[in-house]
């Protein structure tokens, strides 16, 4: 099964664009409660962004679980994404797009990312589309992966 599993901040541009790109089975969405409900308006959007997440993900034909956490508390955070880490399947090919999401989600989701992709051939994704037109969607695990070793070797 392709499972994509990303986090929320309070735009869901880069949500959308990684369903586009990687047209998962499933993706699992780490957010608060508040995150789901808010509409992004200064963004452009219109309705709210649960609702804009399922469209989009309805036009992948992708299944989407919103893992709900206090998006400010680490110890809450790492819950979910443990929540979610237990839904992997070792035949599973998995993405993890850790761009969007409050510094804490960010932190988290990609140190585990990070851990993650030493025992299971997993990508790391950076995926980000801005109003003006930027568009960045990247497999940073290569270079994360070899970051990382570099900070193992320095301390």
């Amino acid at each position: 099964m392709k499972v994509l599993i990303q986090s929320l901040g309070e735009v869901p541009a880069t949500i959308e664009l990684a369903l586009e790109k990687e047209k998962p089975d499933i993706t699992y969405i780490i957010c608060s409660d508040y995150q789901m409900k808010d509409v992004a308006s200064a963004a452009g959007y219109k309705k709210p962004n649960e609702e804009v997440i399922k469209k989009a993900a309805e036009k992948t034909g992708t299944k989407v679980v919103f893992q709900i956490c206090d998006t400010l508390e680490p110890r809450s955070i790492s819950e979910a994404i443990g929540k979610v880490v237990k839904q992997i399947k070792p035949d599973d090919d998995v993405a993890i797009n850790y761009t969007g999401g409050t510094a804490g989600v960010k932190l988290l989701l990609g140190a585990t990312a990070v851990v993650l992709s030493r025992i299971l051939p997993i990508r790391i994704i950076y995926s980000v589309r801005y109003k003006g037109g930027i568009e960045v969607f990247k497999d940073q695990t290569e270079e994360l992966r070899d970051i990382f070793k570099q900070l193992y070797e320095f301390f």
